[in-house]
């Protein structure tokens, strides 16, 4: 029982931990709104409103010069060869756009450098508290802490575009009005970038600022969906590009897109709220024996250790796995309905 006690008292500081550094950048940001409020309330009083407004567009063109230089800093390795040779792989593709959704200023390979030093971090816990190599036990941490990074970049991605698909709508009316007051296109997406808060007018500012610098219309959409890879941001890219080629109302292609988003948010509401028992059922059948067999291990590791040692203990072991995994996987195919 003293292990397991252990075991929970670790994990507990670790998803704590994990979960202020998940929340500490959003905290942060409301702090400084509402700082950044106070003084400018402050600054009226002392009839010095000139300085605080001068503060905040400073403050903004900080940030956006951070995130310009951060996409600039974007590469597979810092190492040509390796650049090279990762450019080829799937893989390095989807983690480096994973990692310019995220805004995150680091490569592919330092990113993956940095994963398995955590995860070799957990295994020297292993060794300090079992004082042994301890394989199972080593395992769970390696794995526990060296895929935190991976974790923390999902979720932060998943927040990120989700709150871009929530704007897009309306920065699509946006766009669809500034085109018809006679706006062009590269001076609507403009607008979008001065008067959309973020994210969409982050995405869209780096859009503006590539085709002012000459970058072709084509490729910008492109840069834009290997930011934000999503299907929405595929249809308007798409919608664009054939629009270009092919001519036709702009505003009229810009209002029918903007309504089959609305349109397919609502009915992915419904999915969501019909599939979300299923989900649920398949995370519990997925994480509970994995959760028993490490409470079963950290209280009694004798006893579970000949699933590990024997040759007859692998076999169940690995098939067990296989039809759990089998499952799970049959679980979220089912709830997994695309709109």
């Amino acid at each position: 029982m003293q292990f397991v006690i252990l075991a929970l008292i670790f994990f507990a500081v670790l998803f704590a931990v994990f979960g202020v550094w998940l929340l500490v950048g959003q905290h942060t940001t409301g702090k400084d709104r509402v700082g950044m409020r106070l003084r400018g309330v402050k600054q009226v009083k002392r009839l010095e409103l000139g300085d605080a407004l001068a503060e905040s567009r400073d403050r903004e063109l900080k940030r956006k010069e951070r995130r310009r230089e951060a996409l600039k800093t974007k590469a597979y390795s810092d190492i040509p060869a390796f650049d090279k040779a990762l450019q080829k792989a799937t893989w390095a593709e989807k983690l480096r756009g994973m990692l310019l959704q995220a805004q995150m200023p680091i490569s592919v390979t330092n990113f993956v450098t940095m994963s398995l030093l955590i995860g070799a971090m957990g295994v020297a816990v292993t060794l300090l508290w079992r004082r042994r190599f301890d394989l199972p036990l080593a395992v769970m941490f390696a794995l526990s802490m060296g895929l935190a990074p991976w974790l923390f970049v999902a979720v932060k991605v998943r927040r990120r575009v989700k709150k871009f698909n929530g704007q897009l709508p309306d920065a699509l009316d946006l766009l669809s009005s500034s085109v018809k007051a006679g706006q062009s296109l590269n001076a609507a997406i403009q607008n979008v970038a001065d008067e959309m808060p973020d994210p969409v007018s982050d995405e869209f500012r780096i859009m503006s600022d590539e085709l002012t610098f000459g970058v072709d219309f084509n490729l910008a959409l492109r840069h834009l969906m290997t930011r934000v890879n999503t299907s929405d941001v595929r249809f308007f890219a798409s919608s664009l590009m054939i629009q270009k080629e092919t001519g036709g109302n702009l505003s009229e292609v810009l209002d029918g897109l903007q309504k089959t988003i609305r349109e397919r948010f609502r009915i992915l509401g419904q999915v969501k709220t019909l599939t979300a028992q299923g989900k649920l059922s398949g995370l519990i059948v997925g994480l509970l024996p994995a959760v028993l067999c490490a409470l079963i291990y950290f209280a009694n590791p004798e006893y579970m250790s000949s699933l590990f040692t024997t040759s007859k203990g692998r076999w169940m072991l690995g098939i067990a796995g296989g039809l759990q995994m089998t499952g799970v996987l049959l679980i979220f195919r089912i709830v997994n309905i695309k709109v």
